[in-house]
Protein backbone atom coordinates (compact mmCIF):
# COMPACT_ATOMS: atom_id res chain seq x y z
CA UNK A 1 0.00 0.00 0.00
CA UNK A 2 1.36 3.41 -0.99
CA UNK A 3 1.33 6.46 1.22
CA UNK A 4 1.17 10.05 0.06
CA UNK A 5 4.62 10.61 1.50
CA UNK A 6 6.03 7.90 -0.82
CA UNK A 7 5.81 10.32 -3.76
CA UNK A 8 7.87 13.39 -4.56
CA UNK A 9 5.52 14.73 -7.23
CA UNK A 10 1.84 14.24 -8.01
CA UNK A 11 0.16 15.49 -11.16
CA UNK A 12 -3.42 15.74 -12.24
CA UNK A 13 -4.73 16.45 -15.73
CA UNK A 14 -7.78 18.64 -15.28
CA UNK A 15 -8.68 19.23 -18.95
CA UNK A 16 -11.77 17.27 -19.80
CA UNK A 17 -12.13 16.33 -16.15
CA UNK A 18 -12.55 19.63 -14.34
CA UNK A 19 -12.60 21.93 -17.34
CA UNK A 20 -15.39 21.52 -19.88
CA UNK A 21 -13.30 22.70 -22.81
CA UNK A 22 -15.77 21.45 -25.43
CA UNK A 23 -18.47 23.85 -24.23
CA UNK A 24 -15.91 26.66 -24.27
CA UNK A 25 -14.89 25.86 -27.83
CA UNK A 26 -18.50 25.72 -28.99
CA UNK A 27 -19.34 29.00 -27.22
CA UNK A 28 -16.26 30.70 -28.68
CA UNK A 29 -17.05 29.55 -32.21
CA UNK A 30 -20.80 30.22 -31.98
CA UNK A 31 -20.63 33.71 -33.55
CA UNK A 32 -19.07 32.08 -36.62
CA UNK A 33 -21.08 28.87 -36.74
CA UNK A 34 -24.38 30.74 -36.34
CA UNK A 35 -23.67 32.40 -39.70
CA UNK A 36 -23.52 29.04 -41.51
CA UNK A 37 -26.58 28.01 -43.45
CA UNK A 38 -25.85 24.27 -43.32
CA UNK A 39 -26.29 23.99 -39.53
CA UNK A 40 -23.25 22.03 -38.39
CA UNK A 41 -23.72 19.77 -35.41
CA UNK A 42 -21.65 20.27 -32.27
CA UNK A 43 -19.75 17.09 -33.15
CA UNK A 44 -18.93 18.46 -36.62
CA UNK A 45 -17.67 21.71 -35.13
CA UNK A 46 -15.50 19.95 -32.54
CA UNK A 47 -14.10 17.56 -35.16
CA UNK A 48 -13.17 20.47 -37.44
CA UNK A 49 -11.56 22.31 -34.53
CA UNK A 50 -9.53 19.22 -33.59
CA UNK A 51 -8.41 18.74 -37.21
CA UNK A 52 -7.24 22.34 -37.62
CA UNK A 53 -5.65 22.41 -34.18
CA UNK A 54 -3.62 19.23 -34.66
CA UNK A 55 -2.61 20.27 -38.17
CA UNK A 56 -1.34 23.63 -36.93
CA UNK A 57 0.51 22.04 -34.02
CA UNK A 58 2.31 19.74 -36.46
CA UNK A 59 3.27 22.66 -38.70
CA UNK A 60 4.42 24.93 -35.85
CA UNK A 61 5.23 22.80 -32.79
CA UNK A 62 6.95 25.63 -30.90
CA UNK A 63 4.10 28.12 -31.38
CA UNK A 64 2.29 29.28 -28.27
CA UNK A 65 -1.05 27.55 -27.82
CA UNK A 66 -2.90 30.87 -27.70
CA UNK A 67 -1.42 31.75 -31.11
CA UNK A 68 -2.41 28.35 -32.47
CA UNK A 69 -5.99 28.95 -31.36
CA UNK A 70 -6.00 32.30 -33.17
CA UNK A 71 -5.13 30.53 -36.42
CA UNK A 72 -7.62 27.72 -35.80
CA UNK A 73 -10.39 30.26 -35.17
CA UNK A 74 -9.68 31.94 -38.49
CA UNK A 75 -9.74 28.62 -40.36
Amino acid sequence: MSHLTDFKVLTFDCYGTLIDWESGILAGLQPLTDKLSNGLSNDNILEAHALYESSQQLQTPSMLYSDILTIVYKR
